[in-house]
């Protein structure tokens, strides 16, 4: 399997229920992350599940995994319409200390698996890696702004 994964930890000044509540609210999700354009919840009692729609014409589906708020969610993502990713998935935790959250994310994608996916797999590296370093950022500013 052609895969690429990617772990990242920002510390955020608020409480992990703060940071849990808006950063797994896919209502607000465009607000952080600008490659959302929608998301539609299908099912708001767990197992939870989203269409979402990205920029692009990017569409797929999110399944919770797990889901303990406030210390720790896991997803798949399914059905996706792309050229490269054929799918993926990743955890979240939210570790509280001293009034502050240590946020922190594993994110992988699946990518095609042949040749044009293995010449491809660094770029979909570093993106992901730069993408999650940007959104996390995004989000921490927003919530601190918040409170």
């Amino acid at each position: 399997m052609n895969k690429v994964t990617v772990s990242r930890s920002i510390q955020i000044d608020a409480l992990p229920d703060a940071v849990w509540d808006y950063t797994q609210n896919w209502r607000r999700r465009h607000e952080w992350d600008r490659s959302i354009v929608n998301a539609t919840y299908l099912s708001e009692a767990p197992p939870v599940t989203v269409q979402v729609e990205g920029a692009g014409g990017l569409k797929f589906k999110v399944s919770y995994k797990t889901t303990r708020r406030p210390h720790s969610t896991s997803l798949a993502m399914s059905d996706l319409n792309s050229f490269w990713v054929r799918g993926g998935g990743g955890s979240w935790k939210y570790q509280g200390n001293d009034g502050k959250t240590l946020w922190t994310q594993h994110n992988t994608l699946v990518l095609r698996d042949d040749l044009l996916g293995r010449i491809f797999r660094p770029f979909f590296t570093f993106a992901l890696a730069m993408t999650t370093r940007q959104l996390m950022a995004r989000a921490k500013a927003n919530i601190e702004s918040r409170t």
